[in-house]
This record gives C-alpha cells, structure tokens and sequence, in this order.
C-alpha cells in the first residue's frame, strides 16, 4: 500500500478583485496575488496500489485538478460570502465530503483519498482523514527554547561521552524546540483558545528557557532525550485538553530530528 500527497497553495481575494492571477509559478500558489489576503495550503493524501505499468499511484495533475477546482469553487467562494462566520472545522468537514464524492467521477483516479488538510498559516492546519471522519483533527505548532545534558548515571563518564558525544557536554547545551500538538473533536469542542491557554500553563510555563536537568523535575530521574520529552508533554496534556481527544504530540529538537508520541 501507498500514499501519495499532494497540495496546492493559493490566495484568496476579495470578491470582483482584479488582482487575481493564475500564474505560472504554482510553487509559490495558484491562485496567486499581491494583495494582503489570506493564503492558504490545501493538501491531499490518496492511498493504494501503483499502476503495475506507469508505477503511477495517481497522477498528480488529477490530484491537482480537484484541490483546484474546491479551492477555486468552494473555499474561495464560501470564504467570500460569509468571511466572518466560517469555521475552519465546518469547512473542512465539507472539503473532505465533496473530495471523496468528486474523486470517483474524475478522469484518471485512482486509489482511495485518506485524508484532507487545511492549512491556515505554517503553523495552523485542520484535517479529516477516513479513519476518524466526521471527527476533525486540529494541529497547532508552539515553540520553547531549553537546555539539557543527555547523561545516564547508570553509566560511567566514559561510556556516556563515547554514546551521547557532544550532548554529554556536562554544562549541557541548548535548541530551540518546536512542538505539534494534534488535538481531535467534534466542531463544537475544538478550542483553540483553550488549547493555546492549556499548552502555555502546562508545558511552555514548565520548560521555556529552563535547564530541564536541573530546573523541571520530571526529567531529574528521566533523560531529557527528544523522545522522553514528547512523551512527557504527551502526559501533561493528555487529560488537560477534554473533552478534545489528545492525538499526537511530535517535538522537532531540530529541522532534521523530531520524535512522537502518539495515543493509543
């Protein structure tokens, strides 16, 4: 089985905007313009089997012309007419029940969609995936900068230094961490405010600018490994966030290395 992803970005303008532009850089988004508006990312993800000839799952200009006709058609336009009062849970839910009725009917498709994501901002996304549907799932990025010493007292000096190298440093060393919080609910519990109040108290508050050897107590006993942290933050929230559900929790120690920890 595989999975294939695919997103588009674009821009939405005001209604009768002549600033639209289809452009030929859809990196950068399509469709695209000057203005300040919002820009957002719709991605899709199909799973199944590759065609045994191309060894194509789907090809992606199919992908593409189905995210492009819902942002065009039903994003841009529900967005337009009621810019105050759409949710970005009700909107979602949508996306994904016009994608998975329209992905059949499209010429070329393949596969089963497994999922749909709406990204607000790089730092903001909702999804529906067909395992949890009609549940949607919120994902917002926090950021604490720490510093640890990777050190086992089980060890000796020297086999510390040989297995953690520079991150046995004894007056440790520091990152700036990133943290996924996944939450998942219905509409009308998915809280961001709250959520935001919730990882502030319990994990920002407790580890932000902290030595986390010395200064939070959990890791006085525990190594503060980028594993023993996720799964850390994962207890301190799992109960604090209902009646959202706790999904997933995945903590970037850099751009290169992250660990999560997910619920069961």
């Amino acid at each position: 089985m595989i999975r294939l992803s695919r997103e588009i970005r674009f821009a939405i303008p005001p209604p009768g905007s002549t600033h639209l532009r289809s452009g030929s850089n859809s990196w950068a988004g399509w469709p695209a313009t000057g203005m300040v508006v919002p820009h957002l990312v719709l991605r899709c993800v199909v799973v199944g089997a590759p065609d045994p000839k191309t060894g194509y799952l789907v090809n992606i200009k199919v992908v593409d012309q189905m995210l492009q006709q819902i942002a065009l058609e039903h994003i841009i336009a529900t967005h337009n007419r009621n810019p105050h009062s759409v949710s970005a849970e009700s909107l979602i839910r949508e996306i994904y029940r016009i994608a998975c009725e329209s992905w059949p009917k499209l010429d070329g498709s393949r596969g089963e969609i497994e999922s749909i994501e709406l990204s607000l901002s790089p730092y903001l996304k909702f999804s529906v995936d067909r395992k949890s549907h009609p549940m949607v799932q919120l994902t917002q990025q926090f950021e604490f900068s720490a510093a640890h010493r990777l050190n086992c007292p089980e060890m000796s000096e020297s086999e510390n230094m040989k297995y953690f190298g520079k991150c046995n440093n004894p007056n440790g060393h520091g990152h700036n961490y990133f943290v996924d919080v996944t939450v998942e609910g219905s509409g009308e519990v998915l809280d961001l405010l709250r959520l935001e109040q919730v990882v502030k108290q319990s994990v920002i508050d407790r580890l932000d600018h902290k030595h986390l050897n010395e200064d939070v107590d959990y890791f006085r006993t525990i190594n503060p490994s980028v594993e023993n942290i996720a799964h850390g933050i994962f207890s301190w929230l799992k109960d604090g966030l209902k009646p959202m559900n706790l999904k997933r929790i995945r903590v970037f120690e850099t751009p290169k290395t992250w660990a999560e920890c997910e619920s069961e």
